[in-house]
């Protein structure tokens, strides 16, 4: 077996009531709270170093992506907001056999916190280990048989037995390398789904213009 290694235009109104604009703002207001949902941005990287900076605001639910081949890998900064209970789902991704992708969950420095590579109730899910300091974590995506390594070899054993802590030789060292058999497949949709009460992005956007009264006069006609 080859392996390879990856080191229509309407009518204007003629005026706006303040409680029509109150509610329009209350709208804009809603529509970026709401917006919980971060989308792979070209080809997330498969290191720290490389690793995709989600940006936004508030709380963080979804993250949505593509492995592009079988060694493409996707790892995502993202905020851990407070200390979880030990034991708490943190994140997952759904899944219909074991073959399908591994979620992994690294600290700001590259060190395995916990990882799965068994579907078991249609999804892999990473937990929370105990006394898990609030800061900035990345999770990582790969096909089922392309593991995280260091210099000292994998991070994690490939283990079909539920959540993991690093238990593999290169169990305490940093993340280096990724490898796994050299294969061919098409691209792989997938969705993770974070704990939205843990987590936030990893950078807070910052607003190129802000909407005001006079803005709005001039969207609506005066």
């Amino acid at each position: 077996m080859r392996f390879r290694i990856r080191s229509g235009r309407g009518d204007r109104a003629r005026a706006l009531s303040p409680g029509l604009a109150a509610g329009i703002l209350l709208s804009i207001s809603t529509s970026i709270a709401a917006a919980q949902s971060w989308s792979e941005n070209g080809d997330a990287g498969s290191l720290v170093s490389t690793a995709q900076l989600t940006t936004g605001s508030g709380a963080l639910a979804t993250i949505v992506g593509q492995l592009s081949a079988h060694d493409d890998v996707d790892l995502y900064c993202v905020h851990l907001v407070a200390t979880p209970p030990s034991n708490l789902p943190l994140a997952s991704i759904n899944c219909a056999m074991n073959a399908h992708p591994n979620l992994y969950l690294f600290d700001a420095g590259g060190m395995g916190i916990n990882a799965n590579m068994t579907c078991s109730g249609s999804m892999k899910q990473v937990i929370a280990p105990g006394s898990l300091a609030p800061g900035y974590y990345y999770l990582g995506v790969s096909h089922g048989s392309y593991l995280a390594s260091a210099n000292s070899g994998s991070i994690w054993n490939l283990s079909y037995s539920g959540p993991l802590v690093p238990n593999g030789p290169g169990a305490g060292s940093p993340l280096t390398y990724w490898v796994g058999p050299n294969s061919v497949v098409p691209p792989y949709g997938y969705q993770l789904n974070l704990n939205a009460n843990w987590f936030g992005y990893c950078e807070t956007a910052t607003s190129s213009e802000s909407v005001t009264w006079g803005a709005l006069k001039s969207i609506f006609g005066r």
